[in-house]
C-alpha cells in the first residue's frame, strides 16, 4: 500500500512539473509561472491569517466571562466588602484595613474551585453562600451578616477580580 502511494505521489509530481512547464510555454513573458503560483498562495495564505487574528482578538476571553455576575459592580462590592467588616477576619486585597486571619485569605479568589470548601466558584453559588454561608456549611465560622443578594451580587463582582494573573 505504501508503495502505491509512492508511485501516485511521484505520477502527481511528474504531471504538475509537465502542466507547469506546459503553462510556462503558454504565458510568453513570464519566466517562473511556479513562483507566481507560490506568491499568489503566500499573498492569500497572508490575509487568511489576518483575518484569522482579528477573529481571535475579538473572542471573549472564557476563563473571566464565567465569573462574570450579571448585576454586580467590583467598585461597590469593594465599599460593601468594607463597610460590612469582612476584613475583620479575612486578608483582603485592595480593602484598606483588611488584614483578618480567622477566615482564609482572599487574595486569588477567582482561581479557586470552591467557595467555603462546599460550593463551586460560580457567580450563583457565591451570591447564595454570601447571603447565607450556614445554609451550606452550618459549622462554618462565617456569619450570616444579612447581605442582601443585590450586595451579595456586587460583591461578588469584587471578589472575582481578585485572581493570581489580575
Amino acid at each position: 500500500m505504501r508503495r502505491l502511494g509512492i508511485f501516485l505521489a511521484l505520477i502527481f509530481a511528474f504531471g504538475a512539473s509537465v502542466a507547469v512547464a506546459h503553462w510556462a510555454v503558454a504565458r510568453p513573458g513570464h519566466e517562473d509561472p511556479v513562483g507566481e503560483i507560490f506568491a499568489d498562495w503566500n499573498d492569500r495564505l497572508a490575509a487568511f491569517n489576518d483575518w484569522r487574528r482579528a477573529q481571535s482578538d475579538n473572542r471573549p476571553d472564557w476563563q473571566d466571562a464565567r465569573h462574570q455576575v450579571l448585576n454586580g459592580d467590583a467598585e461597590t462590592g469593594a465599599r460593601l466588602i468594607a463597610d460590612y467588616g469582612c476584613g475583620a477576619c479575612h486578608t483582603i486585597p485592595g480593602i484598606a484595613w483588611a488584614n483578618g486571619s480567622v477566615g482564609p485569605r482572599l487574595a486569588g479568589f477567582a482561581d479557586r474551585a470552591y467557595v467555603g470548601g462546599v460550593l463551586p466558584n460560580e457567580p450563583g453559588d457565591l451570591v447564595r453562600w454570601l447571603i447565607d454561608p450556614t445554609i451550606y456549611a452550618p459549622d462554618t465560622a462565617m456569619p450570616d451578616l444579612g447581605v442582601t443578594e443585590p450586595e451579595a451580587e456586587h460583591m461578588a463582582a469584587y471578589l472575582y477580580t481578585l485572581g493570581t494573573d489580575r
